[in-house]
């Protein structure tokens, strides 16, 4: 294809009218391109009103029929991130009920969370799944030694960044003078006798960081965060395989990527436990060779994703999103029964069947 050159907006909806997309009005579209990213809009969802590719042509289609398009691939996106967010509330308050239970029941006590201790290293278990793959990193990061290598948790300046830099934690409130610190936690640098509990520190954590925590939370915690959501402490793999697929459909949405083009990266790689138990059709299988593991399965797209979330939170909004597209392009377009066919495939859907069957 080529390095392109920057072209005016002018320039760009003459070139789209030489590909036969119809321009009803050429001010509302150059507005349309001074509101949204014409890589975004047009480049991102040509392939769904397309009617040839070599040359690139259309057939009754119009500019604002993408500008609806993408807008309601916006409102599904809206609807997935509530129910990521459900999601992401139910793990913090699950781990951070399950390990102070466990570890921070007594004031002395409170900052346990920050203590190494009470953690278990991955890199003792032999046959980590996917140790050599995105787990490499997280096994890595436990053992480190140079403080801004270490986990947040076990970091010497966590307590004071988690004071000075969240408004909401107030230091006075936070403070008891019975409070003694006990050894190998982390302390707030201005006062000793400042504590915070983990349910108000992890609301501060991103998904990431949730990660990392399910992998070092010893196994009697983690049992008790798995029943939480339904599944046994045999499935804590799988529920990590989870946790990557969710963090990355998180951040796709955070970052505004279009929501019809989601794939998770190759190199978050799935067990094969995990790829059975939702029933994925990942587009690499993984291979197998001198009865061991050779390459993992990978790449899973947005349907796959949705059956995931659906397991552990409801999607009938999402799914009533899409039904609303489908409905416009039928309503608004000739040819709508073949672009939602289109919209089913670039999503990795089997039919529109199988889509509403998410509710």
């Amino acid at each position: 294809m080529g390095i392109k050159p920057s072209k005016s907006r002018q320039n760009l909806i003459d070139n789209l009218d030489c590909r036969l997309l119809n321009i009803p009005d050429n001010k509302k579209a150059l507005q349309l391109l001074t509101n949204l990213n014409y890589f975004q809009v047009v480049n991102g969802l040509e392939n769904i009103f397309l009617t040839t590719v070599h040359p690139k042509k259309f057939n009754k289609v119009s500019i604002f029929d993408f500008e609806r398009l993408y807008y309601d691939s916006e409102k599904i996106a809206t609807e997935i991130s509530r129910a990521l967010d459900d999601f992401e509330e139910r793990l913090k308050s699950s781990i951070s009920y399950h390990f102070s239970q466990s570890y921070c029941m007594n004031i002395n006590d409170t900052m346990q969370y920050t203590n190494k201790n009470n953690y278990r290293d991955d890199a003792e278990f032999d046959g980590y799944p996917l140790n050599s793959e995105q787990y490499a990193k997280i096994i890595q990061t436990f053992k480190a030694t140079e403080s801004r290598n270490k986990f947040l948790f076990f970091q010497p300046w966590f307590l004071t960044n988690l004071v000075q830099k969240n408004d909401h934690i107030n230091q006075s409130f936070y403070r008891d003078i019975q409070y003694t610190a006990p050894n190998n936690i982390m302390t707030y640098q201005y006062d000793s006798q400042v504590a915070v509990p983990l349910w108000v520190a992890i609301e501060t954590l991103p998904f990431g960081s949730l990660i990392y925590l399910c992998h070092y939370i010893k196994d009697d915690e983690m049992s008790n965060v798995l029943n939480d959501f339904g599944l046994t402490a045999n499935d804590r793999i799988i529920f990590l395989n989870v946790l990557d697929v969710l963090k990355e459909l998180r951040n796709h949405i955070a970052h505004g990527n279009l929501l019809l083009r989601f794939q998770t990266p190759a190199y978050i790689k799935f067990t094969n436990d995990f790829v059975n138990r939702f029933e994925l059709n990942p587009k690499s299988r993984g291979t197998t060779g001198a009865n061991r593991r050779v390459s993992y399965a990978s790449k899973i797209y947005l349907y796959d994703s949705l059956k995931i979330l659906h397991h552990f939170d409801s999607t009938k909004t999402v799914v009533k999103q899409f039904k609303k597209m489908f409905y416009h392009n039928m309503k608004n377009m000739k040819q709508g029964e073949i672009y939602n066919k289109r919209i089913l495939k670039a999503i990795d859907a089997p039919s529109y069947r199988a889509l509403k069957n998410l509710t």
